[in-house]
Protein backbone atom coordinates (compact mmCIF):
# COMPACT_ATOMS: atom_id res chain seq x y z
CA UNK A 1 0.00 0.00 0.00
CA UNK A 2 1.25 3.24 -0.93
CA UNK A 3 2.55 5.29 2.27
CA UNK A 4 0.44 8.33 1.60
CA UNK A 5 -2.19 6.12 1.56
CA UNK A 6 -1.92 4.37 4.26
CA UNK A 7 -1.89 8.37 5.76
CA UNK A 8 -4.80 9.25 4.38
CA UNK A 9 -6.36 6.19 6.11
CA UNK A 10 -5.42 7.03 9.71
CA UNK A 11 -6.26 10.19 9.44
CA UNK A 12 -10.08 9.24 8.88
CA UNK A 13 -9.80 7.02 11.37
CA UNK A 14 -8.57 9.61 13.74
CA UNK A 15 -11.19 11.96 13.14
CA UNK A 16 -14.25 8.91 13.06
CA UNK A 17 -12.51 8.79 16.35
CA UNK A 18 -12.36 12.27 17.71
CA UNK A 19 -16.23 12.58 16.92
CA UNK A 20 -17.13 9.63 18.86
CA UNK A 21 -14.71 10.90 21.51
CA UNK A 22 -16.45 14.20 21.89
CA UNK A 23 -19.67 12.57 22.00
CA UNK A 24 -18.53 10.30 24.90
CA UNK A 25 -17.33 13.66 26.68
CA UNK A 26 -20.40 15.58 25.93
CA UNK A 27 -22.95 12.85 27.24
CA UNK A 28 -21.40 11.95 30.21
CA UNK A 29 -17.96 13.69 31.36
CA UNK A 30 -19.84 17.46 31.29
CA UNK A 31 -22.71 16.61 33.04
CA UNK A 32 -21.19 14.51 35.44
CA UNK A 33 -18.30 16.68 36.46
CA UNK A 34 -21.62 19.54 37.06
CA UNK A 35 -23.59 16.96 39.56
CA UNK A 36 -20.25 16.06 41.15
CA UNK A 37 -19.26 19.55 41.88
CA UNK A 38 -22.65 20.67 42.69
CA UNK A 39 -22.40 23.56 40.20
CA UNK A 40 -24.44 25.47 38.66
CA UNK A 41 -24.79 25.81 34.54
CA UNK A 42 -24.01 29.29 33.10
CA UNK A 43 -26.78 31.94 31.90
CA UNK A 44 -26.84 32.56 28.59
CA UNK A 45 -25.55 35.74 27.45
CA UNK A 46 -27.22 38.48 27.45
CA UNK A 47 -30.01 36.17 29.43
CA UNK A 48 -31.76 38.08 32.35
CA UNK A 49 -32.94 35.37 34.14
CA UNK A 50 -31.45 35.38 38.12
CA UNK A 51 -28.86 32.62 38.19
CA UNK A 52 -30.34 31.49 41.44
CA UNK A 53 -33.94 31.13 39.91
CA UNK A 54 -31.63 28.65 38.04
CA UNK A 55 -29.83 27.08 41.19
CA UNK A 56 -32.00 23.51 41.06
CA UNK A 57 -31.30 23.01 37.29
CA UNK A 58 -28.98 19.91 35.84
CA UNK A 59 -27.50 20.76 32.60
CA UNK A 60 -28.40 16.66 31.80
CA UNK A 61 -32.18 18.43 31.90
CA UNK A 62 -31.42 20.54 29.30
CA UNK A 63 -32.21 19.92 25.51
CA UNK A 64 -29.24 18.18 24.18
CA UNK A 65 -28.53 20.64 21.32
CA UNK A 66 -28.62 23.65 24.17
CA UNK A 67 -26.52 21.45 27.01
CA UNK A 68 -23.65 23.84 27.89
CA UNK A 69 -20.31 22.30 27.27
CA UNK A 70 -17.72 24.68 28.10
CA UNK A 71 -18.05 28.31 29.53
CA UNK A 72 -15.14 31.44 28.67
CA UNK A 73 -16.14 34.26 31.03
CA UNK A 74 -20.08 34.99 30.60
CA UNK A 75 -20.31 33.47 27.53
CA UNK A 76 -21.12 29.50 26.72
CA UNK A 77 -20.90 27.03 23.95
CA UNK A 78 -23.23 24.66 24.00
CA UNK A 79 -23.73 20.77 22.52
CA UNK A 80 -24.89 22.07 19.73
CA UNK A 81 -22.09 24.50 18.68
CA UNK A 82 -19.51 22.10 19.24
CA UNK A 83 -21.17 18.98 17.07
CA UNK A 84 -22.12 21.95 14.40
CA UNK A 85 -18.19 22.91 14.28
CA UNK A 86 -16.80 18.83 14.94
CA UNK A 87 -19.01 18.55 11.50
CA UNK A 88 -17.72 20.90 9.33
CA UNK A 89 -14.15 19.50 10.39
CA UNK A 90 -14.75 16.17 10.36
CA UNK A 91 -18.22 15.45 9.21
CA UNK A 92 -17.29 15.06 5.41
CA UNK A 93 -14.47 12.99 5.81
CA UNK A 94 -15.98 10.77 8.50
CA UNK A 95 -19.46 10.15 6.57
CA UNK A 96 -16.96 8.83 3.57
CA UNK A 97 -15.67 6.71 5.77
CA UNK A 98 -18.23 5.14 7.21
CA UNK A 99 -20.08 4.86 3.22
CA UNK A 100 -16.85 3.50 2.02
CA UNK A 101 -16.83 0.39 5.00
CA UNK A 102 -20.16 0.24 4.46
CA UNK A 103 -19.74 -0.81 0.40
CA UNK A 104 -16.62 -2.80 1.23
CA UNK A 105 -18.71 -5.36 3.12
CA UNK A 106 -21.18 -5.51 0.50
CA UNK A 107 -18.44 -6.09 -1.82
CA UNK A 108 -16.70 -8.30 0.03
CA UNK A 109 -20.23 -10.13 0.19
CA UNK A 110 -20.88 -10.19 -3.30
CA UNK A 111 -17.60 -11.56 -4.41
CA UNK A 112 -16.92 -13.87 -1.47
CA UNK A 113 -13.82 -12.26 -0.24
CA UNK A 114 -12.96 -13.01 3.23
CA UNK A 115 -10.03 -12.32 5.22
CA UNK A 116 -8.68 -15.96 7.35
CA UNK A 117 -7.31 -15.81 10.59
CA UNK A 118 -4.01 -16.63 9.16
CA UNK A 119 -3.82 -13.47 6.82
CA UNK A 120 -4.70 -11.63 9.43
CA UNK A 121 -2.03 -12.99 11.48
CA UNK A 122 0.52 -13.23 9.10
CA UNK A 123 0.03 -9.39 8.66
CA UNK A 124 -0.36 -8.54 12.20
CA UNK A 125 3.25 -10.10 12.96
CA UNK A 126 4.78 -8.09 9.60
CA UNK A 127 3.10 -4.91 11.69
CA UNK A 128 4.38 -6.12 15.28
CA UNK A 129 7.85 -6.86 13.69
CA UNK A 130 10.40 -4.35 15.59
CA UNK A 131 8.69 -3.77 18.72
CA UNK A 132 8.73 -5.26 21.69
CA UNK A 133 5.95 -7.43 21.79
CA UNK A 134 2.66 -6.78 20.65
CA UNK A 135 1.13 -6.08 23.11
CA UNK A 136 3.63 -2.82 23.33
CA UNK A 137 2.85 -2.28 19.32
CA UNK A 138 -1.20 -1.85 20.34
CA UNK A 139 0.04 0.77 23.45
CA UNK A 140 1.86 2.96 20.74
CA UNK A 141 -1.05 2.82 18.92
CA UNK A 142 -2.91 4.18 21.45
CA UNK A 143 -1.08 6.49 22.61
CA UNK A 144 -0.05 7.84 18.65
CA UNK A 145 -2.97 7.38 17.08
CA UNK A 146 -5.95 7.40 19.52
CA UNK A 147 -6.72 3.28 18.54
CA UNK A 148 -7.56 0.80 20.59
CA UNK A 149 -6.65 -2.82 19.85
CA UNK A 150 -10.15 -3.49 18.40
CA UNK A 151 -9.80 -0.55 15.91
CA UNK A 152 -6.88 -1.64 14.76
CA UNK A 153 -7.61 -5.04 14.37
CA UNK A 154 -11.37 -4.04 12.76
CA UNK A 155 -8.43 -1.45 10.43
CA UNK A 156 -6.48 -3.83 9.27
CA UNK A 157 -8.96 -6.43 8.20
CA UNK A 158 -10.77 -3.29 5.85
CA UNK A 159 -7.00 -2.79 4.48
CA UNK A 160 -6.47 -6.39 3.84
CA UNK A 161 -10.37 -6.87 2.04
CA UNK A 162 -9.59 -3.77 0.27
CA UNK A 163 -5.98 -4.99 -1.12
CA UNK A 164 -7.22 -8.06 -2.07
CA UNK A 165 -10.03 -6.38 -4.39
CA UNK A 166 -7.51 -4.06 -5.68
CA UNK A 167 -4.79 -7.16 -7.04
CA UNK A 168 -7.65 -9.58 -7.82
CA UNK A 169 -7.28 -8.64 -11.93
CA UNK A 170 -3.55 -8.24 -11.57
CA UNK A 171 -1.08 -10.46 -12.85
CA UNK A 172 2.53 -10.48 -11.51
CA UNK A 173 4.87 -12.91 -13.14
CA UNK A 174 7.55 -14.82 -11.94
CA UNK A 175 9.85 -13.25 -13.76
CA UNK A 176 9.16 -9.64 -12.92
CA UNK A 177 9.23 -10.80 -9.45
CA UNK A 178 13.02 -12.11 -9.39
CA UNK A 179 13.37 -8.98 -11.42
CA UNK A 180 12.58 -6.30 -8.83
CA UNK A 181 14.27 -8.22 -6.05
CA UNK A 182 17.34 -8.26 -7.91
CA UNK A 183 17.09 -4.59 -8.92
CA UNK A 184 15.99 -3.41 -5.04
CA UNK A 185 17.88 -5.63 -2.63
CA UNK A 186 18.49 -3.11 -0.51
CA UNK A 187 14.64 -3.06 0.43
CA UNK A 188 14.56 -6.46 2.00
CA UNK A 189 17.75 -5.90 4.05
CA UNK A 190 17.34 -6.14 7.98
CA UNK A 191 17.08 -2.86 9.36
CA UNK A 192 16.48 -0.71 12.94
CA UNK A 193 14.76 2.38 13.11
CA UNK A 194 14.53 4.99 15.86
CA UNK A 195 11.61 6.75 16.26
CA UNK A 196 12.99 10.26 17.88
CA UNK A 197 11.74 13.02 19.23
CA UNK A 198 13.84 16.68 20.01
CA UNK A 199 14.17 19.90 21.60
CA UNK A 200 16.18 22.20 19.71
CA UNK A 201 17.51 25.67 20.96
CA UNK A 202 19.92 28.44 19.73
CA UNK A 203 22.05 28.44 23.00
CA UNK A 204 24.04 25.68 25.13
CA UNK A 205 22.64 27.64 28.33
CA UNK A 206 19.12 27.14 26.73
CA UNK A 207 19.71 23.49 26.01
CA UNK A 208 20.66 22.81 29.48
CA UNK A 209 17.88 24.68 31.32
CA UNK A 210 15.31 22.15 29.26
CA UNK A 211 17.23 19.40 30.55
CA UNK A 212 17.06 19.92 34.05
CA UNK A 213 13.44 20.73 33.77
CA UNK A 214 13.06 17.30 32.04
CA UNK A 215 14.88 15.94 35.06
CA UNK A 216 12.06 17.76 37.16
CA UNK A 217 9.46 15.64 35.81
CA UNK A 218 8.40 18.09 32.87
CA UNK A 219 6.36 16.39 30.03
CA UNK A 220 9.02 16.38 26.75
CA UNK A 221 6.32 17.09 24.00
CA UNK A 222 5.19 20.15 26.23
CA UNK A 223 8.65 21.66 26.23
CA UNK A 224 8.98 21.07 22.73
CA UNK A 225 6.16 22.80 21.95
CA UNK A 226 7.13 25.71 24.19
CA UNK A 227 11.14 25.95 23.51
CA UNK A 228 11.76 24.52 20.84
CA UNK A 229 12.84 27.10 17.27
CA UNK A 230 12.80 24.22 15.07
CA UNK A 231 9.40 25.40 13.45
CA UNK A 232 8.45 21.89 11.56
CA UNK A 233 8.28 19.55 14.85
CA UNK A 234 7.34 21.75 17.78
CA UNK A 235 4.28 21.65 17.45
CA UNK A 236 4.05 18.20 16.79
CA UNK A 237 6.16 17.94 20.30
CA UNK A 238 9.24 17.26 18.97
CA UNK A 239 8.31 14.22 17.01
CA UNK A 240 10.64 13.45 14.21
CA UNK A 241 9.35 10.18 13.33
CA UNK A 242 11.25 6.98 12.60
CA UNK A 243 14.61 7.12 11.09
CA UNK A 244 16.95 4.70 10.08
CA UNK A 245 20.28 4.60 12.15
CA UNK A 246 22.19 5.34 9.14
CA UNK A 247 19.94 7.90 7.05
CA UNK A 248 22.88 10.32 5.80
CA UNK A 249 20.50 13.11 6.06
CA UNK A 250 20.78 13.52 9.88
CA UNK A 251 22.77 14.56 12.38
CA UNK A 252 25.65 11.39 12.73
CA UNK A 253 25.98 12.18 16.52
CA UNK A 254 22.04 12.04 17.20
CA UNK A 255 21.73 9.05 15.90
CA UNK A 256 25.27 7.69 17.39
CA UNK A 257 23.57 8.85 20.55
CA UNK A 258 20.11 7.71 20.19
CA UNK A 259 21.21 3.89 19.43
CA UNK A 260 22.80 3.61 22.60
CA UNK A 261 19.77 4.86 24.72
CA UNK A 262 16.85 3.01 26.03
CA UNK A 263 13.38 3.73 25.44
CA UNK A 264 12.35 6.53 27.14
CA UNK A 265 15.67 7.86 28.00
CA UNK A 266 16.46 11.61 27.10
CA UNK A 267 20.22 12.85 26.01
CA UNK A 268 21.76 16.07 24.65
CA UNK A 269 22.71 18.63 24.61
CA UNK A 270 24.09 17.60 21.02
CA UNK A 271 25.72 20.14 18.92
CA UNK A 272 23.55 20.08 15.20
CA UNK A 273 22.82 23.12 12.71
CA UNK A 274 22.17 26.55 13.93
CA UNK A 275 22.00 25.70 17.87
CA UNK A 276 21.55 22.54 20.42
CA UNK A 277 19.72 19.16 20.74
CA UNK A 278 18.01 17.62 23.49
CA UNK A 279 16.27 13.90 22.41
CA UNK A 280 14.42 11.25 23.50
CA UNK A 281 13.77 8.12 22.73
CA UNK A 282 9.85 7.14 21.69
CA UNK A 283 10.95 4.00 19.76
CA UNK A 284 13.22 1.25 18.43
CA UNK A 285 11.92 -0.71 15.48
CA UNK A 286 14.04 -3.41 14.40
CA UNK A 287 13.07 -5.59 11.03
CA UNK A 288 14.91 -8.44 9.77
CA UNK A 289 15.54 -9.75 6.56
CA UNK A 290 12.87 -11.52 4.35
CA UNK A 291 13.75 -14.67 2.04
CA UNK A 292 12.20 -17.43 -0.33
CA UNK A 293 8.70 -17.88 -0.29
CA UNK A 294 7.78 -14.99 2.18
CA UNK A 295 9.86 -12.23 0.19
CA UNK A 296 8.69 -13.57 -3.43
CA UNK A 297 5.12 -13.51 -2.16
CA UNK A 298 5.67 -9.83 -0.72
CA UNK A 299 6.92 -8.36 -3.52
CA UNK A 300 4.29 -10.19 -5.88
CA UNK A 301 2.09 -7.77 -3.69
CA UNK A 302 4.16 -5.10 -3.72
CA UNK A 303 3.84 -4.91 -7.11
CA UNK A 304 0.42 -6.09 -7.95
CA UNK A 305 -0.77 -2.84 -5.22
CA UNK A 306 1.60 -0.83 -7.59
CA UNK A 307 -0.19 -1.66 -11.05
CA UNK A 308 -3.56 -1.42 -9.64
CA UNK A 309 -5.96 0.83 -8.95
CA UNK A 310 -5.32 3.68 -6.17
CA UNK A 311 -7.42 3.12 -2.70
CA UNK A 312 -8.91 6.15 -3.37
CA UNK A 313 -10.14 4.28 -7.04
CA UNK A 314 -11.23 1.76 -5.66
CA UNK A 315 -13.48 3.44 -3.20
CA UNK A 316 -14.85 5.61 -5.50
CA UNK A 317 -15.38 2.75 -7.65
CA UNK A 318 -16.89 0.90 -5.27
CA UNK A 319 -19.48 3.85 -4.33
CA UNK A 320 -20.91 4.57 -7.75
CA UNK A 321 -21.30 0.51 -7.99
CA UNK A 322 -23.75 0.47 -4.94
CA UNK A 323 -25.40 3.77 -5.17
CA UNK A 324 -23.71 5.07 -2.26
CA UNK A 325 -25.36 8.82 -1.82
CA UNK A 326 -24.99 11.31 0.58
CA UNK A 327 -28.08 12.93 2.05
CA UNK A 328 -28.68 16.76 2.47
Amino acid sequence: MRKYEVLRAVVILQAVCMVVLTVVVIVKVWPGNERQLGSQPPANVGSEEDPADSAGVDASEQDDGRRIVARVGKDTITAAELQGELYKQYGEATLRSLMVRRVIDLEAEGSELSITADEQTRELARMVEGYESESRYYEVMLEQLGMSKEQVLEDLRYRLLMEKMIIRSVHITDEEVDRYIADHPEEFEARTQLHLQWIMTESLKEANSVLELLADGEEFALLARTYSVDAFTADAGGDLGLIDVDDPFYNAEILETASRLQIAEMAGPIKVDGGYAVIRLIERQTTTAMSGRKLHDAVRKQLALAQGDSLAELEDALLGKYDATKLE
